[in-house]
């Protein structure tokens, strides 16, 4: 669940004239059990980069072709349960990684597997929370470069690669440290709140000289 204090500090983004975008690897009905304030956000990208969402409008669009049908069957007949199924995705237990390779394979399938806090998301080639952002920045014109984002896990890394600014949240793993531009001092929603009051009192300015980063634009 998103913390109260969190979701005032998006309020306070949106206040200052900035755009914001949610960027989830849930699908719709797992992210609605968690978070209900979708008009907070200009637009959401849903299960890892798949599908697109204009809350304002209510529109939904699939970015890709979803995953072959004949996979769940296969992959059930393998054993790999609980099997979660979106649009586009399907995600398992990272316990079944291997099985679900040999699946693919075994139907001859092009098909990417994101490893992703100890779960497996299976997607269709070239899809990623990065390809999502972009389809998204594009709905809303607005540039990658003018873009700050934040993350924590294996699906962010390219989405910080992709954006003017990529920050990790203090519990972050490492290899998303790695590619980012700033960590903040507070862990998960803290940390997102302590980038808010960075962001909007100076645009990072502080923070990025600290570190010798480049300058971000306002997002």
């Amino acid at each position: 669940m998103v913390a109260p204090a969190t979701l005032t500090a998006l309020e306070r983004v949106r206040r200052s004239g900035r755009r914001l975008l949610l960027v989830t690897g849930r699908t719709r009905p797992q992210l609605e059990m968690v978070f209900a304030r979708w008009d907070v956000f200009d637009r959401l990208v849903l299960e890892n980069g798949a599908v697109l969402v204009d809350p304002s409008a209510g529109t939904e669009r699939l970015l890709c072709a979803p995953v072959s049908s004949r996979l769940a069957p296969e992959l059930r007949r393998r054993g790999v349960e609980p099997l979660a199924l979106g649009r586009a995705i399907y995600a398992a237990s990272g316990r079944h990684l291997e099985v679900i390779r040999e699946a693919i394979g075994s139907l001859g399938l092009s098909l990417d597997v994101v490893v992703n806090r100890g779960g497996a998301v299976i997607l269709p080639a070239g899809v990623s929370k990065s390809s999502g952002v972009a389809a998204a920045l594009f709905d809303i014109d607005e540039t990658a470069a003018a873009c700050v984002a934040v993350g924590d896990a294996e699906n962010d890394v390219a989405m910080l690669a992709l954006v003017g600014c990529g920050v990790a949240v203090a519990n972050a793993l490492d290899e998303v440290k790695a590619v980012a531009d700033l960590v903040t001092i507070r862990s998960t929603g803290e940390g997102v709140a302590e980038l808010v009051g960075s962001l909007v009192t100076d645009d990072l300015a502080a923070e990025l000289a600290a570190t010798g980063g480049m300058g971000a634009a306002r997002h």
